[in-house]
């Protein structure tokens, strides 16, 4: 098994234990330790050898009598699947026990219902004790219950549900645990062009990038936002009635899908194979509601330590290998002074939707330093400095995220950012609006370099003020420089203009575009500087010439 964090207090001793089923949830003031919500997890130990998959299935495979409850913060459930094994505190393996596709399965209220595990129907158990008896101490834990026809159904744990579609990162889960659901919690900003249906989100700070495509689900699709927050309406509902908090929620979609799974086959009255009992979802293929996404991440430096200089530049999530064989984790809530790590463990490719789909960070920091220029009183302009300001953020705790197996190379050049997508759009659609369908619309380079996109210079007075009109605010109140690109329009072959496509200010604007004689960043940079109180006003106009 590839290195994971250790969970010591999972296993009580040195023998291997299995995951048998999950229990119910536990928040602050109930469950000693945690200030964050906590989840029961049932486990027994193994009589048989760990890979033997076959005698795992049979009832004598553990020593179910004596099996154990463990409470689990809701963090480390990314970390935590029925059926997995167990010793001193570390995963050993994850047996694939019965692997199944179900094609064409219809996600659909006709053809799915909430369950209790321990439910029967007409006198027949749904999942019998006799062939399955590590779920008995938790009959009324919920499962999902799909139709398949012909007699058959799919039973899938509803924490296994939401461990899959929503456990991307620990920091995901134990929002989605904790408080009632808010477009606050998950992202700061949110763009859809519904000509190419691209995404562009701004996630909340602590969200991963690893969970933006969970949370541009939740974001296109209100099956899905209806999924993520039934996940704590739930657990509440039952603490205010007084009983015991077992989670439930549903697909976050409805329509067609194709599942892989891995579990057992259990009988149904005299029919032998008629349930599946989910122990792990392992591939829904249903689509996302976008075509391509874009996300920017935020870390916030919430009362935290900051992080040394001397490791600024090194690498933003650390691969838990790094950390796992020297670092245990230890059975309390992280220190709000400590910064917090993000760690990486490696997961199959869980959507192929995905696979055809482009999903993307906006770096913005990696862009080169801009050039930094005085405007005097009298107009003359004096470039000063070079340097584009470099930040920092922490956070406390761990959060763990997934890393997707790599698929196969992909030689293509990075993709533009937002804004150019954006505004290419736009001249396209004004362009056949016109009537002038032949003509086309590339990037090109700069005279000056290789790449296609650039920052604008920073524009100060004699106070040593930076002045605002070349700076882009986002909705959270980081600023940095605007950026910029060229673009040619051609026409039967032949270059009829080129133009310059320069970023918005803020969320609410639209961007500049502007005539140009060449693409040259030195004589943009020039025109800019001249003509500052135009660029505010043609931003606002969304048109502008220089």
């Amino acid at each position: 098994m590839s290195p994971l964090p250790n969970f010591p207090s999972l296993t009580p001793d040195e023998r291997v234990w299995r995951l048998d089923w999950f229990g119910e949830c536990a928040y602050p003031g109930s469950v000693r330790r945690y200030a964050q919500p906590s989840i029961k997890v049932a486990i027994s130990p193994l009589r048989c050898e760990p890979n033997d998959a076959e005698a795992l299935l049979q009832p004598g495979g553990t020593d179910h009598m004596h099996q154990r409850e463990v409470w689990a913060p809701v963090a480390v459930l990314p970390l935590l699947a029925i059926g997995d094994l167990w010793q001193g505190g570390r995963l050993i393996a994850s047996p694939s026990y019965h692997a199944e596709t179900f094609r064409s399965v219809q996600i659909v209220p006709g053809t799915t219902s909430f369950v209790k595990a321990g439910l029967a129907v007409d006198e027949k158990f749904l999942i019998p004790l006799h062939a399955h008896p590590w779920h008995r101490l938790h009959t009324q834990a919920y499962c999902v219950a799909v139709s398949l026809g012909g007699g058959c159904r799919l039973l899938i744990p509803c924490v296994e549900i939401i461990r899959f579609y929503f456990g991307s990162s620990s920091n995901l889960l134990q929002r989605l645990f904790s408080m009632p659901l808010n477009a606050e919690a998950l992202w700061s900003s949110k763009s859809f062009d519904s000509g190419s249906r691209h995404m562009h989100l701004v996630l909340a700070p602590g969200i991963s990038g690893a969970s933006a495509s969970d949370v541009g689900r939740m974001a296109g699709d209100r099956l899905a936002w209806r999924s993520a927050a039934g996940i704590h309406i739930s657990c509440q509902k039952a603490a205010a009635s007084g009983q015991v908090a077992y989670p439930y929620t549903g697909f976050p979609f409805e329509g067609e899908t194709n599942l892989a799974v891995t579990g057992v086959w259990l009988p149904f009255g005299d029919e032998p194979r008629a349930t599946f009992l989910a122990y792990q979802l392992r591939s829904c293929s249903h689509a996302f509601p976008f075509r391509s996404l874009s996300y920017e991440t935020s870390r916030r430096n919430a009362q935290g330590a900051r992080r040394p200089e001397s490791s600024r530049n090194a690498t933003g999530v650390r691969h838990v290998s790094e950390i796992s064989l020297r670092t245990k984790t230890v059975d309390d809530d992280p220190s709000a002074r400590k910064s917090q790590h993000s760690g990486g463990f490696p997961t199959k490719r869980r959507f192929p939707d995905l696979l055809r789909k482009p999903v993307w960070k906006e770096k913005i920091e990696s862009l080169a330093s801009a050039e930094v220029f005085l405007i005097r009183s009298n107009g003359s302009i004096e470039q000063v400095a070079f340097g584009e300001p470099d930040g920092s953020s922490d956070a406390a705790g761990i959060d763990l995220a997934t890393q997707p197996e790599a698929g196969p190379p992909m030689h293509k050049k990075p993709p533009l950012p937002h804004f150019v997508r954006k505004t290419l759009a736009r001249i396209r659609r004004e362009t056949t609006a016109n009537g002038k369908k032949d003509r086309t619309i590339r990037v090109i380079d700069p005279k000056e370099r290789a790449v296609p996109v650039f920052s604008l210079a920073v524009a100060v007075d004699e106070d040593g003020e930076v002045l605002p009109e070349l700076l882009f605010s986002d909705e959270a109140g980081r600023v940095r420089q605007r950026r910029a690109c060229f673009a040619e329009v051609i026409e039967c072959g032949v270059a009829l203009r080129q133009l310059a496509i320069i970023e918005e200010r803020n969320a609410q604007s639209a961007a500049l575009v502007v005539q140009v004689r060449e693409p040259s960043i030195h004589q943009l940079t020039q025109s800019l500087l001249k003509h500052l109180s135009m660029i505010v006003s043609a931003v606002e106009k969304d048109n502008g010439r220089l």
